[in-house]
């Protein structure tokens, strides 16, 4: 018997497959990844009632512009946040951490040209009650930003917490008392 296998003719590879093309990165080139964009500077932070020295701020821009990176500090005391539009959710996010390990989830968007922005947490002297913590952030005509917090205990009742302003720096000067 003749082995078939000695007579067949030589097969050729197979032709290469197109290779997909990775999907193209989403970019943060809507208007409301621009909304928060006021905030962005090095700034001299005071209590908005009495001018009082509060402590200091650098907001900047990273990856590619998509989001905010807040580096806050005053005496004895550091912490800072990243900010980023969520085309999901249709919503702001900031992440908030601090050297007391403190770590908070805010939410929000504009209202009515400020930006508001809402951390939810179960009120642990309360049980079943959630309690709130509120930002606005007003963007003023003098190129200032005005940052209020209100607490709220229930969500129904509220307290202010703080109210600072934050003054621009000069691009050539820095503040003075905070390592970066």
């Amino acid at each position: 018997m003749v082995s078939t296998a000695a007579h067949a003719e030589p097969t050729s590879p197979a032709p290469p497959q197109p290779v997909a093309a990775a999907p193209a990165p989403l970019k943060c080139d809507r208007p409301e990844n621009r909304q928060f964009d006021f905030w962005a500077g090095l700034w001299t932070v005071v209590n908005t009632k009495t001018g009082a020295p509060e402590g200091e701020s650098l907001i900047e821009p990273i990856y590619g512009g998509c989001t905010l990176r807040e580096n806050w500090c005053e005496s004895g005391y550091s912490g800072g946040s990243l900010n980023t539009y969520d085309r999901i959710s249709g919503q702001w996010r900031q992440t908030w951490t601090d050297a007391s390990g403190a770590w908070r989830e805010f939410t929000g968007g504009l209202v009515d040209g400020k930006m508001v922005l809402v951390w939810r947490h179960p009120n642990l002297k309360a049980p079943g009650k959630t309690a709130q913590e509120r930002m606005t952030f007003t963007h003023n005509p003098n190129g200032t930003v005005r940052q209020y917090m209100d607490l709220s205990p229930d969500g129904e009742s509220w307290s202010e917490g703080y109210d600072y302003t934050y003054k621009p720096v000069a691009k050539d000067a820095r503040p003075a008392g905070c390592d970066r």
